[in-house]
């Protein structure tokens, strides 16, 4: 979720793909770190008395990175999808995250409430089941669907052109497989994200501007912890072998 100025020069430097994608999730930390940096201030100094302007500010502009973030992985997708469900430019340990290529949207009801669980009125709490009711069975939807795609991976078109004993196998038919192959995957990453994102901005509008504050500070914390721990396994691992 970037300032302004890093949103704009991270946009106008990835195109497109999955080329260009490394590059720009490496901007796009930095102005994540930047953004923890910033809600933790204006969490501390809005204890006794919130400022909900300034908070309202700065949550709709992490909010705004976040969907930056979302709508350059989509075209990352549109050039390689295979590659976003095992992305070099993650450590290993944070592939271990990985749910249709990102976190599970789940996550973010934990979060919730380890950080403001006990700060919610039955109000908040009633409209927060509901929608964790929605999310899991959009979650699961999402994951049968993926079933289903990795069951056409190994189906029968795939054993029938590996099996072919006349080594005939007609180019178009593999291009048509794995065409269709990618645009399911495709669509399944872009249908994840959009869960992601919406859970996210849905548990925002039921929580007061500082709860979205501290919601939003502890989802950046355990991501940029998962990934310091995991590039410094990885680095380990590295110098041992």
């Amino acid at each position: 979720m970037p300032n302004s100025v890093g949103n704009n020069s991270n946009s106008n430097s990835v195109s497109n793909g999955t080329s260009s994608f490394p590059d720009f999730f490496q901007g796009w930390l930095v102005t994540q770190r930047s953004y923890l940096e910033q809600l933790n201030s204006l969490i501390s100094s809005s204890q006794n008395h919130p400022d909900e302007d300034l908070l309202k500010s700065l949550v709709g502009r992490v909010l705004a990175h976040y969907q930056n973030y979302y709508e350059t992985k989509s075209r990352a997708a549109s050039e390689n999808v295979f590659l976003l469900f095992s992305p070099p430019w993650f450590s290993t340990f944070e592939r271990t995250f990985l749910w249709i290529a990102g976190f599970k949207p789940g996550v973010a009801f934990r979060i919730v409430d380890g950080q403001v669980g006990d700060e919610l009125t039955a109000q908040q709490h009633q409209r927060i089941q509901r929608l964790w009711a929605e999310t899991r069975s959009m979650e699961k939807a999402l994951s049968d669907e993926m079933v289903r795609l990795q069951e056409n991976i190994v189906g029968p078109s795939w054993v029938y052109m590996v099996g072919r004993t006349d080594g005939q196998v007609v180019n178009g038919e593999v291009d048509e497989l794995v065409g269709t192959t990618r645009g399911g995957l495709t669509d399944l990453v872009v249908n994840a994200d959009y869960l992601r994102a919406t859970t996210a901005r849905e548990l925002v509008d039921i929580l007061t501007p500082i709860q979205a504050a501290k919601f939003l500070a502890a989802i950046a914390h355990l991501q940029l912890k998962i990934r310091s721990w995991g590039l410094q396994k990885d680095a380990e691992r590295a110098t041992i072998s």
